[in-house]
């Protein structure tokens, strides 16, 4: 997967975990059935992408920092 896509699927991963807190939160005040599981999976899928996001950042800018990119 090119790095290009790579980033592209973060983002709409990262969306979609953001929008699951929302939809929880909502559904919560609302007393729908199902909302605390809702909000509980987007606060954990929000978490775990997040950390792989500033994984992979972080392995950019060590890249960066030794020299072996160069744009």
């Amino acid at each position: 997967m090119s790095e290009k896509n790579l980033n592209t699927l973060m983002k709409v991963i990262l969306i979609a975990s953001s929008l699951a807190i929302f939809a929880g939160a909502i559904a919560k005040i609302q007393h729908y059935p199902y909302g605390n599981l809702l909000l509980w999976y987007g606060f954990i899928s929000q978490f775990v992408f997040s950390s792989i996001e500033i994984s992979r950042l972080n392995q950019i800018i060590k890249k960066l920092k030794e020299g072996k990119i160069v744009d």
